[in-house]
């Protein structure tokens, strides 16, 4: 018989429901306090955490885009969202393998088909569904070997997905906690310049 095509396993290429950028607003929902778009935190200003709380996980991942379902979010969807959370953030310290027990029982909980869109989704609805669906540009992260980074700035700690050609960015955002440190380092050499001796004064005569 002829060998017609390959017989090694086919690779299945299929879209997400939710983005990289969805996930990782979920893991961003813990941060330091200059982690919000211009935000001056003071002194001993505590760390953020916007899943204590239904409406503050609402209202922050809303304001980023995340498509979060109508109804709010119970104790268990804000503990599920934390699972996921958690698995991020080890993805940054163990680079390839976030997988968590808790992490795992959602994805052998969850069950997964091919949308109206032809979209690789949840079958559950509301936050159970979100967080099932969040896992999935997670597998994704690990399969592709995406750098996440941390922001430099340790009042903000956001994470990233450093493109970098180098792999050496430093800040979530250049305008935001890159530009901050500039001003910041500027203004300290500044402060620690020598001062010019001024003129001496004129004789008169």
């Amino acid at each position: 018989m002829s060998r017609i095509a390959s017989r090694d396993p086919a690779s299945v290429p299929l879209t997400a429901r939710v983005s990289r950028s969805d996930l990782l607003w979920v893991a961003n929902t813990a941060h330091g306090p200059a982690a919000h778009w211009h935000a001056r935190p003071r002194g001993g200003e505590p760390d953020h955490d916007h899943l204590a709380s239904p409406e503050g996980a609402r209202r922050y991942l809303a304001d980023h885009g995340v498509p979060i379902p109508d109804e709010p979010a119970d104790a268990v969807a804000l503990g599920e969202l934390g699972i996921v959370r958690a698995m991020v953030e080890r993805l940054v310290v163990l680079d390839d393998d976030p997988w968590t027990d808790a992490g795992r029982a959602l994805l052998t909980t969850g069950d997964y088909a091919l949308d109206s869109e032809g979209r690789i989704a949840s079958t559950e609805a509301g936050w159970r569904g979100l967080s099932r669906d969040l896992l999935l540009p997670l597998v994704g992260l690990v399969a592709d070997h995406v750098v996440l980074r941390r922001c430099g700035n340790p009042a903000c700690r956001l994470l990233f997905e450093d493109g970098s050609r180098n792999r050496a960015r430093r800040w979530c955002d250049t305008t935001g906690c890159g530009n901050r440190d500039r001003v910041g380092r500027a203004r300290g050499r500044r402060q620690g310049a020598p001062q010019r001796a001024s003129a001496a004064p004129a004789r008169s005569m």
